[in-house]
């Protein structure tokens, strides 16, 4: 018989029978407590009655195919209620990078030029009205032991290459993946302005000019942080992109210092970024559907919160091994119709305009579709989570 102590560490010191739930207890879990054993239970289950990992993961897969309103709405408020360390579990953590490279029961073909979104819509059931919300549990998945994201250095390194090229692409074109040429047609606002100039001295940067650059986002930064009394969704947007640009050059162009004040505001920039994608879906509804600059509005809102996501996410897994708002990545809402963002008229002559689907969901189906030349974002979804040579291949493979 093992004297080995059995009880987690919390069991223990409470002098608590410890139902031995892995990677968290009962009572852990109950009084949202950090489980940790000093001798990892045998069976690595949870605790009695509890649901596994596993199946916390294969349900959220299979019960959400739309995400609504309400749903992110519901997210922010959970947010406001959990520290940083829930919003981590094991098994969904390095199921994201694996989970979703087999083929779907029912694999569809597609038609050249449709895109992997498009092809989804032949291939698995949008329904006409959203589901209700998903539990808690589903977005932030259980308390345990965070374990390290697995992936391939080519695919690190390419995803890093595109996230900071964005400034750079943004001066020399007026335009990236998440903000489009028509947005700011109208109207410029301010945020965008400093943006722009701060993007294009960022192309011309140098030693002599570098203390500069840092001292001049410091302060558009400083100005993003005031109070915004602004009522409209894209004075609002242009806010969030103007913070977009300034963090790619603090990560990937700043110095240490810069690195840790763009990481001290990361709860900031990402709440943010779910406020004003909640407002987009309550605001805008179906409108999007009639008119091809409001879908684009809502399409640059997702892309742009997508983006944000990737940055704070890579850059955690550089630092720690793990994906920082993995949980919130995934469930985080994708147009079907992803050839409207170049065409007006795709936009008018599709039927399901407006339709979304969760990033796992396009994940999970992405192989289902006749490889093609992929579109730029679509290929950034991609490869962190299948790779760059699978990715490749598939993009090369007409």
């Amino acid at each position: 018989m093992s004297l080995r102590r059995k009880s987690c560490d919390a069991c223990f010191k409470g002098r608590r029978k410890c139902d031995l739930g892995y990677p968290t207890c009962a009572t852990c879990r109950k009084t949202r407590k950090t489980c940790h054993y000093v001798y990892p239970p045998i069976h690595q289950t949870r605790g009695l009655g509890g649901p596994t990992t596993a199946q916390t993961v294969c349900s959220s897969t299979s019960s959400i195919t739309t995400t609504s309103a309400s749903s992110v709405t519901e997210l922010l408020e959970a947010l406001d209620s959990f520290t940083p360390d829930s919003l981590f579990d094991a098994g969904a953590i390095s199921g994201f990078f694996g989970q979703y490279t087999q083929l779907p029961e029912n694999r569809a073909t597609s038609s050249p030029g449709q895109s992997i979104f498009e092809n989804l819509q032949s291939s698995m059931s949008l329904p006409d009205t959203p589901h209700a919300p998903p539990n808690i549990h589903i977005f932030l998945g259980s308390l345990g032991e965070v374990q390290p994201i697995e992936s391939s250095a080519p695919a690190w390194e390419w995803v890093i290459d595109k996230l900071k090229s964005y400034p750079r692409e943004f001066a020399q074109r007026t335009e990236t993946i998440f903000l489009h040429r028509e947005l700011y047609r109208e109207t410029l606002p301010q945020p965008i302005r400093a943006a722009y100039g701060v993007s294009s001295t960022h192309c011309l940067v140098s030693e002599t000019n570098r203390e500069m650059l840092f001292r001049v986002i410091d302060s558009e930064v400083h100005e993003l942080l005031k109070p915004s009394h602004e009522t409209e969704l894209l004075p609002e947007l242009a806010r969030l992109q103007a913070f977009v640009f300034y963090q790619t050059v603090r990560f990937f162009h700043g110095n240490i210092e810069q690195r840790v004040t763009a990481e001290q505001q990361q709860g900031l920039v990402m709440t943010m970024a779910l406020k004003l994608l909640a407002r987009s879906q309550a605001e805008i509804g179906d409108n999007e559907a009639g008119n091809w600059r409001t879908w684009i509005l809502a399409e640059s809102i997702r892309r742009t919160v997508i983006v944000v996501y990737f940055i704070y996410g890579i850059n955690s897994v550089f630092r720690d091994g793990i994906c920082v708002g993995l949980h919130t990545l995934v469930k985080l809402p994708l147009s079907t119709t992803i050839s409207s963002w170049d065409s007006e008229s795709n936009h008018l002559n599709h039927l399901r305009t407006g339709t979304t689907i969760p990033y796992e969901t396009f994940l999970s189906h992405w192989l289902a579709s006749t490889p093609r030349k992929l579109d730029p974002f679509e290929k950034l979804l991609l490869v962190p989570c299948q790779g760059l040579d699978t990715v490749e291949l598939y993009d090369s493979a007409v």
